[in-house]
């Protein structure tokens, strides 16, 4: 009989792996609320993840505007994690052990909350990447 992961410790293995991404996209309407950009799209399954990890930066936004970067459940019609940019760039790291249901799917969402009152104004995302950390126990 083989080892399994039941004969373990708990979180003998982890494993942080990249999940989702949008690469840096400049010139984003800021003067309209709703969705700017999205990235493609997972059915989730939480078999031994143990939190999402979301890294996102905005290198450029009105100071009167407010944009929203974050894990969006298609499924269920909500943010599971997400950063507001209000008026301020910035680089952060938001982390969740709340989890989407197994067959959920996820997107990640750069979306205008807040529209800006000048017409023609922009906004720049650096990056948004979605990391899972497994630990197998």
């Amino acid at each position: 009989m083989g080892l399994t992961y039941e004969d373990l410790s708990s979180d003998t293995i982890y494993i942080r792996v990249g999940a989702l991404g949008i690469p840096p996209t400049s010139g984003l309407a800021a003067d309209s609320t709703g969705v700017k950009v999205s990235s493609n799209r997972f059915t989730f399954s939480s078999r031994h993840v143990k939190q999402l990890i979301m890294r996102s930066s905005i290198s450029s936004i009105p100071s009167d505007a407010t944009v929203r970067v974050g894990v969006y459940n298609v499924t269920k019609g909500s943010y599971v994690i997400y950063r507001d940019y209000a008026g301020t760039t910035g680089e952060n790291e938001d982390t969740t052990t709340t989890l989407p249901d197994d067959g959920d799917v996820v997107e990640l969402r750069v979306e205008v909350t807040t529209a800006s009152a000048t017409s023609g104004a922009t906004f720049n995302l650096g990056y948004v990447t979605l990391m899972i950390d497994y630990g197998i126990s």
